[in-house]
């Protein structure tokens, strides 16, 4: 008897010594390196350029440190403020700058990885797999979200108002959906059960108010949970293991309005504004003209889309790197039509990937179907692929790619191993060379991040003549005590956010157009209107010796001066400043100059 309890009391004083050492020598620590070595290097490549819509989210955060407390993205009832009050976070530990900004993106792109480890290990753990195999498809899944296509990684990094933190909210979902389906196949308990419905339904509450794109993630993990439901049922031949489940729903229904609170506060004094902004995004087309739009949207994303997410191309890139996107995309579009392929085998292989991809798959499937059937993917169909409107709000879908990719390469291993194989096959050969592919694969990944261009890569689509480096411009503006000026909002609320809220910028675009623009900073519009002269900027051609400001402001007999700077090749910046009296856009037409270029 004594020797029965004295047998198991050993190893369960080494246990904790064991985990601390798998702990800390994991190869987790290697991808979380990799992922943020490649993301510092890409945040110091492009040299601090943000666009109007990143100035935003930093103009926001400087306004959370001196006091607001805002709810919504400027002007966009429907995308939460959670980013910004991350970034105030690191701006009064480290102070403002671009660099603070992007750290907050790279330190979540580093939780995305290791959900990514954290659910590859779920994933192979319910697919039985071998022990030396579920290590393998860990790490390739890890190595693959953290040396992701350049297209994903510039999108993460992309301070636009909640992105990254919607791939974080994502994948935290689809995990512990997973994770609930098996426990209660496990047969947990209740209070266990209890807590992950609860968790469950804060995620998707905090998700909603955060950004919409989660709702791809709900769908997705809504049809698990009852394709999990239907399968208990059909095993147990009775509906009470259900019945005691769903009683559990009220409580995730009560966690999701916790988690979604500054929304329904928002909306509850604000006539439910959020609410009927985000169906208004829907349009109001006919089935008909739904079903022809969502067909000409699918086909723009496999002409457009697919490959920027896939292969990682960026828009207006160079051929040499082009080229290589392309190769990158023909083979991950290879890997990715092998793992589905093989899901459809009736052989042990086929049960297998079919568990290791299965919720990964049906999550990119929904967020597809749900890109293609939106309002917001036709932009592509009416401007092309030059530019790039809408390919963030499919980004989601790529989520998925580091399971397919470690599902294919333990596949491979084991095909390897098999002693079929080993009649013809020198086994440690083919192994290093599988090994070797790996490495070459995710180098060829990595690579366009050393090579992408400084200036254009964080350019908004709207506007990619804006400048490169606004530092020049910002110091004219400083040195001739200019605290007040009208430009496009790509070219304003940059200097406005690298001026620490002391220059002033408004687009007038809003007041001279209503309801073509979004009137994002109102008491920032109304001072620049009731401001002594306030500056006038633009982008025009380099070429352009007499811009038709100059033409108009002639006109209307105001005497002026006018500076020019460096923006781009073949663009400079005009800053025009009225001298003998105050000048507003609204007082002519031939004001109506606030376009991306003014020419």
């Amino acid at each position: 008897m004594s020797t029965d309890i004295s047998v198991p009391a050993a190893p369960v004083q080494k246990k904790p010594i064991i985990q601390r050492s798998t702990l800390l020598f994991s190869p987790l620590w290697l991808c979380l390196l990799l992922a943020f070595a490649l993301r510092i290097w890409l945040i110091i490549h492009t040299h601090g350029v943000i666009d109007g819509d990143e100035a935003m989210v930093g103009i926001q955060a400087q306004r959370i440190l001196h006091g607001e407390f805002p709810i919504y993205f400027y002007g966009q009832p429907y995308m939460g403020s959670l980013e910004a009050y991350l970034v105030a976070t690191l701006f009064a530990v480290f102070g403002v700058s671009v660099w603070a900004m992007r750290l907050e993106a790279a330190l979540l792109s580093l939780v995305l990885v290791w959900l990514t480890w954290r659910f590859a290990g779920a994933l192979a753990e319910a697919s039985s797999l071998s022990q030396a195999a579920r290590r393998r498809f860990m790490r390739v899944a890890g190595l693959c979200a953290a040396i992701v296509p350049l297209y994903d990684g510039v999108l993460e990094l992309h301070m636009l108002g909640g992105y990254i933190e919607t791939f974080v909210l994502i994948l935290l979902l689809l995990l512990s959906c997973f994770q609930l389906a098996r426990r209660w196949f496990s047969g947990a308990n209740q209070g266990e059960m209890a807590w992950r419905w609860a968790g469950i339904g804060f995620i998707v509450g905090l998700g909603l108010w955060v950004n919409p794109l989660i709702l791809s993630a709900v769908v997705a993990a809504t049809l698990w949970i009852l394709g999990a439901f239907l399968l208990q049922w059909r095993r147990r031949g009775t509906a009470m293991p259900i019945v005691r489940e769903l009683l559990l729903l009220p409580l995730a229904v009560c966690t999701a309005v916790i988690g979604m609170a500054p929304a329904l506060v928002w909306g509850a004094t604000n006539q439910w504004a959020n609410i009927t902004y985000v169906f208004s995004l829907s349009g109001h087309e006919t089935l008909q003209m739904r079903f022809m739009s969502a067909l000409n949207v699918a086909q723009s994303f496999e002409s457009c889309i697919a490959p920027r997410l896939i292969g990682g191309a960026l828009p207006q890139e160079s051929s040499s790197l082009l080229g290589l996107h392309t190769a990158l995309f023909i083979l991950a579009l290879g890997a990715i039509i092998l793992a589905l392929g093989m899901c459809f085998l009736p052989t042990t292989q086929g049960a297998t990937i079919r568990r290791l991809i299965g919720l990964p798959a049906l999550f990119a499937g929904v967020a597809t179907g749900i890109f293609c059937a939106s309002a917001v993917g036709g932009f592509e169909v009416l401007y092309g692929c030059t530019n790039d409107f809408s390919g963030r709000y499919a980004t989601p879908a790529s989520l998925a790619l580091p399971f397919f990719f470690a599902a294919v390469f333990v596949l491979l291993w084991q095909a390897i191993r098999s002693p079929h194989a080993n009649r013809w096959l020198h086994q440690r050969l083919a192994n290093s060379l599988l090994a070797l592919a790996l490495v070459l694969s995710l180098a060829a990944q990595a690579l366009p991040y050393a090579f992408t261009s400084a200036g254009e890569t964080y350019q908004s689509n709207y506007c990619i003549f804006d400048p490169w480096d606004n530092t020049p411009v910002l110091n004219y503006l400083e040195q001739q005590h200019i605290h007040f000026l009208w430009a496009h909002n790509m070219l304003a609320y940059p200097l406005v956010f690298k001026s620490h809220l002391t220059i002033i910028g408004a687009d007038p675009v809003p007041v001279q157009h209503p309801g073509f623009a979004v009137n994002r900073l109102p008491a920032y519009t109304q001072a620049v209107l009731h401001a002594n002269r306030a500056s006038m900027l633009f982008i025009i051609p380099h070429d352009d010796i007499q811009p038709h400001i100059f033409q108009a402001l002639v006109a209307l007999h105001v005497t002026y001066h006018a500076a020019r700077f460096y923006s781009q090749p073949g663009y400079d910046v005009l800053v025009v400043t009225p001298l003998s009296r105050s000048v507003s856009p609204l007082e002519s037409s031939q004001l109506d100059l606030f376009q991306c270029v003014s020419s």
